[in-house]
């Protein structure tokens, strides 16, 4: 009985069928190569699509921002200086109306202070 279902097992080859027998380690040997569904490469590539425009938004954010930043340091070493220039003339005012200065350009102008002369006008509507 063994032997019986041993030889069951192994079908009979004739000389015709070694050819096919032959080739078919050959496709054993190949690969099968699984296609992706369209559905699945629609999905990549708007997947792929997705991250293109995200990496470019995100990358034209970060040069504005880095615009805006160099702008504002620029107009904020403008104000620095504009600050520096008020503070001059500020100063030069100080001195330019100090009374000492007023009373030298009088003299100078051929002006003498008369105390007798000097009157004291108070403004209109003032309670």
């Amino acid at each position: 009985m063994a032997v019986e279902r041993y030889r069951q097992a192994i079908p009979n080859t004739k000389p015709n069928d070694r050819s096919q027998t032959e080739s078919k380690p050959e496709t054993r040997t190949r690969k099968k190569i699984v296609g992706i569904k369209r559905t699945e490469a629609i999905v990549y590539i708007t997947l792929l699509i997705m991250i293109t425009v995200a990496a470019v938004f995100v990358l034209s954010s970060k040069m504005e921002a880095y615009e805006l930043q160099s702008e504002i340091t620029n107009i904020e070493s403008e104000i620095a200086t504009k600050n520096g220039e008020i503070d001059e003339l500020n100063t030069e005012v100080t001195h330019l109306a100090s009374y000492d200065r007023i009373y030298e350009k009088a003299g100078e102008l051929g002006l003498d202070l008369d105390n007798g002369n000097v009157k004291v006008v108070e403004r209109y509507g003032k309670n």
